[in-house]
């Protein structure tokens, strides 16, 4: 069983215990993500205590303080995982993001069920990030259409996510925006020059893509704003960095 399929049963587990049935809602509408990512490059931070390859990144992490110095470094959006099994993710987290961030908040999740994408709405979010495989290879109960228009329909955007392929497909899909990810979730294994490869045979217009993981120097960052792209996920290389705020002008300041 892949990686992918396994955090996909995680998920359903997690809808069936109840764990996205949460019992807030923020009443404040959230900031635009797209609207926000306008510099060059744009980052969105991605918060983060731990993950299945590299095992505890930030153990410690207080999501108050780590705030914070996003909003130091001048990150332009903040990413929250709310898988708890693979990531030591909460959505306490994602609405305490929401709600104090300033910045626009993307909840990431293996996400297979409207429940999740109405926690996400109840949590305050932006945006979701949904998985394009997850839909193609059916291990989710709606539809990617259906999962794009309840997301729209409760006011969040939504980056479409893409690492074997299919770039094209997800492009003319009406996300908002498509995530080219380096990291294969099949195996785990990260391969920036197979996400590079994608974006460059494809061709069309960069401006709607985000690249996700693996990115840890002003040299990755530049080497894909070379096609055109200017928005990019990070997560790892900013949570295992001494000074968070640091590395997020290295990024940004280095690759201009």
């Amino acid at each position: 069983m892949s990686f992918l399929e396994r955090a996909c049963r995680q998920a359903w587990e997690r809808v069936r215990r109840g764990y996205y049935d949460v019992g807030w809602r923020q009443d404040a509408e959230p900031p635009s993500l797209v609207d926000n990512l306008t510099s060059r490059p744009a980052l969105i931070c991605e918060v983060k205590r731990s993950s299945p390859t590299m095992g505890r990144i930030r153990p410690d992490l207080r999501i108050g303080e780590a705030l914070e110095e996003i909003r130091r470094g001048g990150g332009d959006a903040v990413s929250i995982l709310t898988d708890p099994d693979n990531f030591q993710g909460s959505l306490r987290d994602l609405k305490h993001a929401s709600e104090s961030s300033g910045l626009p908040t993307l909840m990431k999740d293996f996400i297979v069920s409207e429940r999740q994408i109405e926690a996400a709405w109840r949590s305050g979010a932006s945006a979701i990030l949904l998985i394009y495989p997850v839909f193609k290879r059916g291990l989710s109960s709606i539809s990617l259409r259906e999962a794009i228009n309840t997301a729209h329909s409760l006011g969040l955007e939504v980056i479409l996510e893409v690492f074997d392929g299919g770039l094209g497909e997800a492009l003319d899909t009406d996300s908002d925006l498509v995530g080219v990810n380096s990291r294969n979730l099949d195996t785990l294994e990260v391969d920036l020059w197979r996400a590079y490869r994608m974006i460059k045979e494809y061709e069309g217009d960069a401006w709607r893509i985000v690249a996700e993981s693996g990115i840890r120097s002003p040299h990755d960052v530049r080497t894909f704003m070379e096609l055109g792209v200017s928005r990019f996920l990070v997560g790892t290389s900013i949570m295992s960095s001494r000074s968070i705020s640091s590395k997020i002008r290295e990024l940004k300041e280095g690759a201009t």
